[in-house]
């Protein structure tokens, strides 16, 4: 019997790294590409520890419209790969020195993204004819790219399963069923299924995008309109451009892949809910300083300001205000629904928030932190056990509220504390 026989359109195998790339004599072709550490190789098929790779067929449904390398080539250092990556953004684009920088490292996260947690998703805020330009030009840089200009849950379920393409849409008003489809897929182990139908669409995402239609994770880029004129992107040197960088893109993901993949980054700094989109936005960078500084500024002041954002936010406001009777109601060990509305609505009040809450509501926040409530005859009461008391310190240490920061501990519950300061 033959060996076993895998089709693929890549694989990180022991001692082996495989890509699928274009046939250079049959267009609609693929082969693949493998390097060992030391020397490249491009065949129909790979035999390796007992199974036989070949490459995944190209010649139906979306995956039509992918572009994948025709080869790889030395690409002579990280900084100055990136440095040619952001030479030609600026060049072609009327870009700020931040925007550009994220841009770059949004491009490099794209071809790492199998090796991380949480792809990322970044939407181009501005003139539509600029976030065109610059999907164009991400599709030069991108691991994969499909350009759209519009696309349905019929079509993103042509694309095969671990393809890890990069979808770069041009469209600001998506179906509600496939905006959510593609929020719900940034994060690596989890499927989505509609109907019969398993899509597959982890991967790197760009949109074209108004503010209005933002929603779910992701980073916000800002783009200006062009005051002078910029130089056109013919069609011939995207093409020219586009297969120098892919070629060399995909060099440094082979050589580069087990650093990235074993990376151990400090994202302390940075809120709970970015530090997976950081991770995989700083890891590709690991020999590039200056340009991770850079971008690890810039996102250090977009977590600060979502972070500041937060003393708004129910949940975060509802953990506080519960925090604060964890320490002042030692001897009742309970408080009401009512109450913690009442303070709640109080620092809300004193952060010039003038929200429309009732108790309802709260109580409704209090149980998505899994603090539960209790019906009385005076309404509905949240015992302090200890069990309670621990939930409550643990949700308002993860939304870092206001109290907790000063780094007081006020009871026995509170990191820190020593019987003595009591």
């Amino acid at each position: 019997m033959g060996n076993p026989v895998i089709q693929t359109y890549g694989q990180v195998l022991p001692h082996l790294h495989v890509e699928a790339v274009l046939s250079p004599l049959q267009p609609q072709t693929l082969r693949l590409h493998t390097w060992d550490g030391r020397t490249t190789a491009t065949r129909p098929t790979i035999e390796h520890k007992g199974f036989t790779y070949i490459p995944g067929p190209i010649d139906s449904g979306l995956v039509q419209a992918v572009r994948f390398p025709k080869r790889s080539a030395g690409f002579g250092s990280p900084t100055k790969l990136t440095s040619s990556m952001l030479d030609f953004l600026s060049r072609y684009a009327n870009l700020s020195a931040d925007t550009a920088n994220l841009l770059v490292a949004s491009a490099l996260a794209s071809w790492f993204t199998d090796c991380a947690q949480v792809s990322p998703v970044l939407y181009l805020l501005g003139p539509e004819n600029e976030t065109g330009l610059i999907l164009r030009l991400l599709g030069c840089l991108c691991r994969r790219p499909i350009l759209l200009g519009d696309v349905d849950l019929t079509a993103l379920g042509t694309l095969p399963g671990q393809l890890g393409a990069t979808l770069l849409i041009d469209q600001r008003n998506l179906s509600r069923s496939v905006r959510g489809a593609l929020r719900a897929s940034n994060r690596r182990h989890f499927f989505i299924a509609r109907g019969k139908c398993r899509l597959d669409v982890y991967g790197a995402k760009v949109f074209s995008a108004d503010p209005c239609s933002v929603d779910g994770a992701g980073l916000q880029v800002c783009v200006s309109p062009a005051q002078d004129p910029l130089p056109e992107l013919t069609d011939a040197d995207e093409g020219e451009i586009g297969d120098d960088f892919q070629a060399k893109l995909l060099r440094f993901r082979m050589v580069s892949y087990s650093r990235v993949r074993d990376a151990r980054l400090d994202c302390r700094e940075f809120i709970p809910a970015m530090r997976g989109e950081i991770r995989t936005l700083l890891a590709p960078l690991w020999n590039c300083e200056e340009l991770r500084d850079a971008v690890s500024q810039y996102l250090l002041r977009q977590s600060q300001e979502a972070a500041g954002a937060r003393f708004t936010d129910l949940e975060c406001v509802v953990s506080e205000a519960a925090l604060f009777f964890c320490h002042t109601r030692a001897d009742t060990g309970e408080f009401f629904v009512g109450q913690l509305a009442e303070k709640v609505r109080a620092l809300l009040k004193g952060r010039h928030e003038d929200f429309n809450l009732t108790d309802k509501k709260v109580r409704s926040a209090l149980r998505g932190l899994g603090i539960r409530s209790a019906r009385v005859t005076a309404g509905y009461k949240i015992l302090l056990t200890d069990s309670v008391r621990e939930q409550i310190h643990r949700v308002a240490h993860a939304y870092q509220t206001l109290p907790v920061q000063d780094g007081i501990a006020r009871c026995r519950h509170c990191p820190g504390w020593k019987p003595e300061t009591a």
